[in-house]
């Protein structure tokens, strides 16, 4: 059952249906909002399809009763032949399942679900979740009806080096489950999961992310050489995977620091991960927003990050956390080391990251947002098409 639309109000039942597009639902930031997202939509009575490539959250959709739809959709470049051909798949799924709205997630995605936009005449909207380099995006517009900034940072690219009319921007902050991630250890269960890591009576420093050049891991071992002369009580610890995995072990190596960080694959929930970590650092070169930061954050861990795009939005120095500048391994370190030498501050920055995520970070207050989103496309397209 579709929503009941006119042009004066829409009442979504709870048969309205989104289709979410991204290229594949690997762990990693945008799989993770959009498992995150749908799941959310679900307990408001929204239906949510994903189409993907597939990838390690196939099975997560399907214990949460999420249903998948398998696109052959895995290329990087956006007009390769298989974003036609999946553009026919998402047609025949938008028709086949009663689609309302696409929502699209990444510049693959984007391309095909505006084809299969067109063709069945359903509108869709996008979220931009980083930066892209202008190329055809100044020429060949596939941001939909509507675009969805994760950030301040993220809605002015759009606007100043993308050329997006405002009008089409709409600012929706990511969030996270607050209430799962504001959840406690004990000092037992903590002590289990840094033995299980090989941390057992370490102080940790560490960091979550996709290990990829942005991220800027490399800074962040950088920081740990400074950091671990200070004592044999210190350890640090990586967790995620990606492309740059082998590069970041080898510099751990050559700054001869490998036996004193611990390197984890990524997880799709980082709670035992962040419990077992004493400050968190996210050293990255380019953020929209920072899921492992906010995460992070709901737990009271007292954050480092780098002054840079979305992350401003969410740290205000020394009140929720402190802000180096991008790169500068060195002041990475000298923030590290006033954090282990001040718990005072550990805590109030750990207490104080915490109020500010459930106060603006919230997975409720996001999906809340969207779908209004979703209603006022869907009203606008039915209302436009008389």
């Amino acid at each position: 059952m579709n929503p009941i639309r006119n042009c004066s109000k829409t009442y979504v039942s709870n048969g309205m249906k989104v289709l979410q597009l991204t290229t594949d639902m690997n762990i990693g930031g945008i799989a993770n909002y959009i498992f995150e997202l749908s799941r959310a939509l679900k307990d408001k009575g929204v239906d949510t399809i994903v189409a993907s490539a597939g990838g390690d959250l196939e099975g997560s959709l399907d214990k949460t009763g999420i249903p998948h739809e398998r696109l052959n959709i895995k290329t990087k470049f956006e007009f390769s032949p298989k974003v036609l051909l999946a553009a026919f798949a998402i047609k025949r799924i938008v028709q086949k399942e009663g689609v309302d709205i696409i929502h699209a997630h990444t510049r693959v995605s984007q391309v095909a679900g505006l084809v299969a936009s067109r063709m069945t005449g359903i509108p869709m909207v996008t979220t931009c979740h980083g930066y892209f380099r202008r190329r055809l995006r100044s020429v060949v517009d596939t941001w939909g009806n509507k675009v969805i900034a994760i950030s301040a940072a993220v809605y002015g690219h759009l606007k100043e080096d993308l050329g997006v009319e405002d009008k089409r921007i709409e600012l929706i902050y990511s969030g996270i489950d607050t209430y799962k991630f504001s959840k406690e250890f004990s000092y037992t269960e903590i002590t289990k999961i840094k033995k299980y890591l090989g941390l057992s009576g370490k102080t940790v420093i560490g960091t979550i992310g996709r290990l990829s050049p942005v991220k800027g891991q490399k800074f962040f071992l950088q920081a740990m050489v400074e950091v671990l002369k200070t004592g044999s009580d210190i350890a640090g610890l990586v967790v995620g995977s990606g492309p740059e995995g082998p590069s970041i072990k080898s510099l751990a190596m050559a700054l001869g620091i490998d036996d004193r960080i611990s390197f984890v694959d990524s997880v799709l929930d980082t709670r035992e991960a962040l419990s077992a970590i004493d400050i968190f650092v996210f050293p990255s070169v380019k953020e929209g927003l920072g899921i492992a930061l906010l995460e992070a954050l709901a737990a009271a861990r007292p954050c480092i990050a780098s002054r840079t795009g979305g992350i401003e939005d969410i740290i205000k120095d020394r009140e929720s956390g402190i802000l180096v500048d991008v790169g500068d391994s060195g002041a990475i370190a000298a923030a590290t080391l006033e954090l282990l030498s001040d718990e005072n501050l550990r805590i109030s920055l750990g207490q104080s990251g915490r109020r500010l995520v459930q106060s603006r970070f919230t997975l409720d207050r996001m999906a809340d947002d969207i779908a209004r989103l979703y209603e006022n496309v869907i009203r606008k397209d039915s209302c436009g098409k008389g």
